[in-house]
């Protein structure tokens, strides 16, 4: 029976290990899709990931809802011309997840190209 009973919670947390891996990858995917929305401008994709009610703060405090963002990527004055992922490091609480990550983005506004390294955090809930 002591058998039967540890190889019942070895299955269990196999497969509790295979579903947060799962739900890991799926929340890197998400990040790396709204990343890459910046850069195509593709706004029906940056909206399929951010919620409703979602508030974004800068590093200078300012804070953004969803439709100044959406906005604001498709603005004249400002383009994104590319996007990397350096780093991303996603932690799982329950239906809660948690992402870490450091973008290099260059971006052209008014005419002037900079390159910038940011880090964020963002949370995802399931």
């Amino acid at each position: 029976m002591k058998r039967l009973l540890v190889l019942f919670i070895g299955v269990l947390l196999f497969q509790n290990c295979l579903a947060q891996s799962k739900d890991a990858a799926t929340l890197k995917q998400l990040n790396a899709d709204w990343i890459t929305s910046y850069v195509t401008r593709d706004t029906v994709k940056m909206a399929s990931v951010f919620a409703g009610d979602l508030v974004l703060t800068n590093p200078s405090g300012k804070t953004f809802h969803k439709q100044d963002i959406l906005k604001g990527v498709v603005s004249p004055s400002q383009q994104c011309l590319s996007s990397k992922v350096d780093t991303v490091n996603v932690r799982l609480f329950g239906n809660v997840g948690i992402v870490n990550a450091e973008i290099t983005v260059a971006i052209k506004t008014n005419g002037k190209t900079d390159t910038v390294r940011t880090n964020y955090m963002d949370v995802y809930e399931k």
